[in-house]
């Protein structure tokens, strides 16, 4: 049995919410038997650049995890459609601050590490799962493509999964939440 570790982010750009975030808290109230035998767990990060992946690292540590599987999600509103991403870059140029304010521009991660790290998900496995799911190259520039980034960076060492989706705007989110409850009941 694999455990699978979710996560979204905080809301973020004026808005009061985001989806990712709200999935995060969705799939831990409707799947409670996978939460109650530890095979699924959820935390919702900060908006913040650094503090994205420190605050996942912290969690994994405080709670003893080791997933076998993380899937990252986060919102991208000009989206028409929920996206898997192929390649967290070495690169971030903030469109707009994070929530601490920060606007990070024309910035490598690290100046030491690879352009690009790919995500470790089976894409055939998600296509059959999802068959209308977008396939996205990267999580861009900001901290959504940070936390991709430096969680490859972190994890694909061990051999987990890891990859990252990317929820589309609208006001309708459910069918999109039920799209992803169906690609983690498929890695359980």
């Amino acid at each position: 049995m694999k455990t699978v570790l979710i996560t979204g982010f905080d809301a973020f750009d004026g808005n009061v919410r985001n989806s990712s975030g709200e999935w995060v808290q969705w799939m831990l109230q409707n799947e409670k038997i996978f939460v109650e035998e530890k095979r699924l767990h959820g935390v919702v990060l900060p908006v913040e650049y650094e503090n994205s992946f420190n605050h996942l690292k912290q969690f994994i540590k405080t709670q003893n995890l080791n997933p076998d599987v993380i899937i990252l999600t986060g919102l991208a509103k000009n989206r028409q459609q929920l996206s898997v991403e192929r390649i967290g870059i070495n690169w971030l140029d903030f469109r707009i601050p994070d929530n601490k304010g920060i606007q990070v521009r024309n910035s490598k991660i690290d100046v030491k590490g690879a352009d690009g790290i790919f995500t470790t998900l089976d894409f055939e496995k998600i296509k059959k799962t999802v068959p209308d799911i977008a396939i996205s190259t990267s999580a861009g520039e900001y901290v959504c493509n940070e936390l991709l980034y430096r969680t490859l960076n972190e994890y694909q060492k061990e051999n987990k999964e890891i990859s990252f989706f990317h929820l589309p705007g609208g006001e309708d989110q459910m069918s999109v939440f039920i799209k992803l409850q169906n690609i983690v009941r498929s890695l359980l």
